[in-house]
Parts: C-alpha cells; sequence; structure tokens
C-alpha cells in the first residue's frame, strides 16, 4: 500500500524557506485529506462502499508530491554542502601566492605586467599579442618556440613606440604546431590573495595585483617566498 510520511519540523530544518513552507503546506493537506477519508469510511453505506480506486489515486498523488519536495531538498543541502566547501577552500587561500589563469591584467604607468606559460612540444610558431579593452591588438611580439615553462613580460610600450594608457591588459597566445594547426596556450599570472569577496553568490578571490578571480581559474597555490 501507498503510504505518505507526515513531516516533522526536523525535517524541514536548513532548507530554504520556499522548500520548507512547500513541505508543511503538502503535510498540512495531507492531514485535511486523512481527516475527511477517515469521517467518509466511517459514514460510508455499507450497501454502496466507497470506491477504494479514487482513495488510492489520491494517495499516491501525495506520495510523488513529497518525494519530488524531498528530492529538491536533498538537492539545496548538497549545493550547500558544495559552497560551504568553497568557501572554506577560499578563505584558506587569503595571504597564499596565487598562480590563475589570466583573463586580463590592470595597468598603470610605470607597471610591468607578466605572464606565464606552458609552450608545448613541437611548437613551429609563437606570438605574444597583447590587447586592450575594447580588444584591439597594440602590441606584437614574435616569441621563442623552445618547448617549457615561459614569461611573457610588457612594460606598457606599444607598437608604435608610445606608451599605453592605465587600463586592463589581456594577452593572446598565437601558436601553431608542425602541421600549420592552431595550439592553445592559456595565460598564467601570479599575485597574492589578500581577501575574497562573496557579493557576486559564489567566493571570489580579490588579488593585491587587482584582479578577481574564481576559484575554478586558480592553477596553484604556494605560501609566498619572501614569508
Amino acid at each position: 500500500m501507498t503510504t505518505v510520511s507526515t513531516i516533522s519540523s526536523d525535517t524541514t530544518s536548513g532548507l530554504s524557506s520556499t522548500t520548507a513552507s512547500s513541505v508543511e503546506a503538502l503535510s498540512e493537506n495531507y492531514e485535511l485529506f486523512l481527516s475527511i477519508l477517515t469521517t467518509q469510511l466511517e459514514n460510508q453505506n455499507p450497501l454502496d462502499p466507497t470506491d477504494t480506486d479514487e482513495m488510492t489515486s489520491q494517495l499516491i498523488s501525495y506520495a510523488q508530491v513529497e518525494q519530488q519536495i524531498l528530492s529538491n531538498s536533498y538537492l539545496e543541502n548538497l549545493v550547500l554542502s558544495t559552497n560551504n566547501e568553497s568557501a572554506a577552500v577560499a578563505l584558506s587561500m587569503v595571504g597564499m601566492e596565487v598562480t590563475y589563469i589570466a583573463d586580463d591584467l590592470t595597468y598603470s604607468e610605470g607597471d610591468t605586467l607578466s605572464w606565464a606559460f606552458d609552450v608545448p612540444d613541437d611548437t613551429e610558431s609563437l606570438v605574444a599579442q597583447v590587447l586592450n579593452e575594447d580588444g584591439d591588438v597594440v602590441y606584437t611580439e614574435e616569441l621563442s618556440t623552445t618547448s617549457g615553462s615561459r614569461t611573457f613580460t610588457w612594460d606598457g610600450t606599444l607598437s608604435n613606440g608610445s606608451s599605453a594608457e592605465d587600463g586592463t591588459y589581456s594577452l593572446n597566445l598565437v601558436a601553431t604546431d608542425s602541421d600549420g594547426e592552431s595550439v592553445d596556450i592559456d595565460p598564467e599570472t601570479t599575485s597574492v590573495v589578500s581577501r575574497v569577496d562573496w557579493s557576486s553568490g559564489s567566493a571570489q578571490l580579490i588579488m593585491k595585483n587587482g584582479a578577481t578571480v574564481s576559484l575554478s581559474s586558480i592553477v596553484s597555490a604556494a605560501t609566498p617566498s619572501d614569508s
């Protein structure tokens, strides 16, 4: 026989207000249904008993709704647990020197921007392109194709010899292999985590160089060498 459990307050603890309200409303409706059903059975005509098919159908419907609501609550708790773990990881990185995939860096007059990257074997050509906030290439330099870990630094000098304006710049690495096929190389940079920000709804690391970095962009983390 299909049964629906009466949901206690312990079950609804830790749920969002929406899910908890849904669970409580279902429980109240179920109690009302049982009360009406009991009264109906007590007062039914023995010669013309109540159709049990309809009652069974309603019980199954209540069971299905309850299972759906509780499944949603389990997912909410899983998301909450994951977010808590992410928060703990993010907080543990404050003060750490972190290397991360760098989409862009902030430049101010007199600064030198630095990106690290790994050159794969069989790379035949490699060109560094520095782009401004509008996506325009402002500086280009042909780099060595020697495989291994490399670093590219830019002092703000543009291709025409003038100095770059303060702003955000990104590095695009254009590489091809011996077959002329494109090679993906992700530029990285390193800075120290100064604080963690949750205003976007998820943990974001605020770096000392001004960058905002998500946990998914982190390549490695270590204690600063000057500690």
